[in-house]
C-alpha cells in the first residue's frame, strides 16, 4: 500500500520548484527525483538533450520486455501571480487539495509514479516486465524531450505506455491530433490617407479567417466528436496611418482522425489558391507542428486492469483527450496499447489557482502499483 507520506512531499517538492515553459529549465526537478531514486537503489539514467533540459529516465527489474510510465516534468508559466489566492509555488494544501502550478498538469501523476517505482524497489516485487519511469521535457512546447527518449530507443521492446495526464482516473483511449498552419498575408503598403494606392493584408485575412472552419470535415468521432479550429494569433501592420503590407495568422486544428488530416490539408491549399487568383493580396502556408490522433486498438491484461479499476471508482465511460500528450510522439510507429490515466480534474488545466486533489494523487498510485503487479507478477 502507497500512502500519503510515500507520495504528497514527492508531489509538494516538485511543484515547488519551477518548471514553466517557457523557459522550460528542468534541471533542478530532475536533480530532486535523481536523488529520490538513488537513495533507494534505483537505476536511473539522465538524458540531456538542450540546455537546461533533459529527461529523467529509472528503471526497476529485468523483466523480458517493458512497461513505460510516462509523465512531463514542464509546466505553463503561471502567469500573474498577484491573482492566486495561494503562491503558484507555494505547494499549498487546503481542505484535501494541493494548490500550485503543475499540481493537475501534471506533478501529481509524476509523484504517483514515482512513488511506485520506490514501493516495488522496497517491497522487493518480482516482475515479468521491466518498468521504467520516463519524466520529460518539453512537453507543453513541442514535445521535444519524448521526441529525444523516442530516438533514443526507449520504445525498443516496449509493451505498454501508461500516460499520467490528468484524466480525472478515467481511461483515455483517444487523443485529437494536431495541425498548427500559419496563414501569411502579404499586400501593398501605403500612406494612410491614400489606402487605394495600396493592397491592405490585413483586410486580405479578414475575408480569409473565416473560411478557415469550412474546411473542417463534417466526420463524428464515436469517443471525440468533431474537430475543432481555434485561431489563436494573428499579428499585421505596423503604424495607424499606413496601409499594412504583412499580416499572419495562426490556426490550431484539433483532428479526431489522422485520416481527416491530407483532406484538411489539401482543402486548405485549394482555398489560399483560389485567394491568391482573386487577388489583390496573396497568401502563403506553413505548417508549424504536427501530432497525429491516437487511439487504443487493442487491449491487454493491464489495460482491462486498469479500466476496471477506473469503472470501480465510478470512473465508468472511457473518454478522449482533446488536447495532445507526450503519448503522441511515443506510440506512432509502435502501435502498443497504452492509456491515457491520472489525477487531475479537467478543468484544472493550466488554470490559476490550480489544484489537485490530495487523495486522488494517492489512490491514482495504488492503482498502477497493483496494476503492475496483478498483471506481471
Amino acid at each position: 500500500m502507497i500512502t500519503e507520506k510515500d507520495v504528497i512531499p514527492i508531489l509538494k517538492k516538485l511543484i515547488q520548484i519551477k518548471t514553466e515553459n517557457p523557459p522550460g529549465n528542468t534541471l533542478e526537478a530532475i536533480e530532486y527525483i535523481k536523488n529520490i531514486f538513488q537513495t533507494n537503489g534505483i537505476e536511473i539514467k539522465i538524458q540531456k538533450y538542450a540546455e537546461d533540459r533533459a529527461n529523467i529516465i529509472a528503471y526497476y527489474g529485468e523483466g523480458d520486455g517493458t512497461v513505460i510510465l510516462t509523465g512531463h516534468l514542464d509546466t505553463v508559466p503561471s502567469g500573474d501571480q498577484t491573482k492566486w489566492q495561494y503562491p503558484p509555488f507555494a505547494a499549498k494544501e487546503y481542505e484535501g487539495k494541493i494548490y500550485g502550478r503543475g499540481a493537475t498538469d501534471m506533478k501529481g501523476a509524476d509523484a504517483a509514479l514515482i512513488a511506485v517505482l520506490i514501493a516495488l524497489k522496497k517491497n522487493n516485487i518480482k516482475l515479468k516486465k521491466r518498468i521504467i519511469f520516463l519524466g520529460t521535457s518539453d512537453e507543453e512546447i513541442g514535445m521535444d524531450g519524448a521526441k529525444a527518449a523516442k530516438e533514443d530507443g526507449i520504445m525498443e521492446g516496449c509493451e505498454f505506455v501508461l500516460v499520467g495526464e490528468p484524466t480525472e482516473l478515467q481511461a483515455g483511449v483517444a487523443e485529437k491530433g494536431t495541425l498548427w498552419i500559419k496563414i501569411k498575408v502579404f499586400g501593398t503598403s501605403a500612406h494612410g490617407s491614400t489606402p487605394h494606392l495600396g493592397v491592405s493584408a490585413i483586410e486580405g485575412a479578414v475575408t480569409l479567417i473565416p473560411k478557415m472552419r469550412e474546411v473542417i470535415p463534417e466526420f463524428t468521432h464515436k469517443i471525440m466528436g468533431k474537430s475543432t479550429l481555434n485561431i489563436g494569433k494573428i499579428t499585421g501592420g505596423t503604424l495607424i496611418n499606413v496601409v499594412p503590407e504583412y499580416c499572419e495568422f495562426r490556426c490550431d486544428y484539433r483532428l479526431v482522425s489522422d485520416k481527416l488530416r491530407n483532406e484538411v490539408k489539401n482543402k486548405i491549399e485549394a482555398l489560399i489558391d483560389d485567394f491568391n487568383r482573386q487577388g489583390p493580396s496573396r497568401a502563403e502556408i506553413e505548417i508549424i507542428h504536427e501530432i497525429p490522433t491516437i487511439e487504443l486498438n487493442q487491449e491487454n491484461e493491464i489495460v482491462k486492469f486498469l479500466k476496471q479499476k477506473a469503472t470501480d471508482l465510478g470512473k465508468d465511460r472511457v473518454i478522449g483527450l482533446n488536447y495532445g500528450t507526450d503519448g503522441a510522439m511515443l506510440i506512432p510507429k509502435y502501435n502498443v496499447p497504452f492509456l491515457i490515466m491520472g489525477p487531475g480534474k479537467l478543468n484544472q488545466l493550466h488554470v490559476t489557482d490550480e489544484y489537485t486533489e490530495k487523495q486522488e494523487v494517492i489512490d491514482y498510485a495504488n492503482i498502477v502499483y497493483h496494476a503492475l503487479i496483478e498483471t506481471f507478477s
